[in-house]
């Protein structure tokens, strides 16, 4: 199988994490482990499959030969597994701001509209219900770290907070001048490196702050490229479907398995 545009992994790649999730499934006690109507490899291909490409459960089901019962009892039995046997590969931005300039950026994880959450997760930027994640990226573009999910209305500097990046940033700022982060307007509070707002009550920017925002935009730009490598994962990039609590255990999954991808 063709595992690039199915899964996103390479078929090495894909193999690699077939085995390191088997062995971690033999390993649990016999209670502990799903009993798989599906081989298990076929079972995990279903798992990325649904993920890369946003599929129904119901769809999933008919293509691998199943009830949408049984994609569910896996879906939640394999998440967090390939989550834990890719973990090894994450990166942390303690690890990026130690190698020094780092590239911020908010995206929402759109969660369709549920009247549970009310206007908590409401994103008024962008007109729909989400979650968010703050991504960190080097300057080639390479991902450095996702943040944890936040509801939807927070702002982003505030968001940088909660997460525990903000105090992550200052402390390798005190420790090393060098630290550079660069972000867009919504930082200012944590960073220098930022687009210069326009003054109140003028018409248009200066010269040199048209010009300091078109380097800065430059140089913002791997960020958002980082972003859309990210959301080829559909199911962070079309609305997820399932319960809002499993969503910080897909987020993570997927994640771990672009460093996974990185560095195999």
């Amino acid at each position: 199988m063709r595992y690039q545009s199915t899964c996103g992994l390479a078929p090495a790649q894909m193999t690699e994490l077939i085995a390191r999730a088997w062995q971690v499934h033999a390993g649990r006690p016999a209670a502990d482990r799903y009993d798989f109507t599906l081989p298990f490899g076929k079972a995990t291909v279903m798992v990325l499959l649904i993920a890369r490409h946003n599929l129904p459960q119901q769809l999933a089901g008919d293509l691998f030969g199943i009830a949408q019962a049984t994609v569910s009892r896996i879906w939640r039995y394999l998440l967090p597994l390939i989550g834990q046997v890719t973990a090894l590969d994450r990166k942390h931005l303690a690890d990026a701001l130690a190698r020094g300039t780092v590239l911020i950026d908010g995206t929402p994880i759109p969660t369709g509209n549920r009247a549970a959450t009310g206007r908590t997760n409401y994103v008024a930027k962008h007109h729909k219900q989400a979650l968010c994640v703050q991504v960190a990226a080097f300057r080639d573009g390479t991902l450095a770290d996702v943040s944890r999910p936040v509801p939807g209305s927070r702002h982003d500097s505030r968001a940088l907070d909660e997460v525990g990046w903000a105090d992550q940033i200052a402390t390798a700022r005190a420790q090393r001048d060098w630290i550079a982060v660069i972000a867009d307007t919504a930082y200012i509070k944590h960073t220098r490196l930022t687009p210069r707002k326009k003054p109140r009550g003028q018409k248009r920017r200066s010269k040199p702050d048209r010009e300091h925002n078109r380097h800065i935009s430059s140089l913002r730009a791997p960020v958002e490229r980082t972003i859309a490598v990210l959301k080829q994962w559909k199911i962070l990039a079309t609305g997820y479907r399932g319960r809002l609590t499993e969503l910080p255990t897909l987020i993570h999954m997927i994640v771990n398995l672009e460093f996974y991808r990185q560095a195999t």
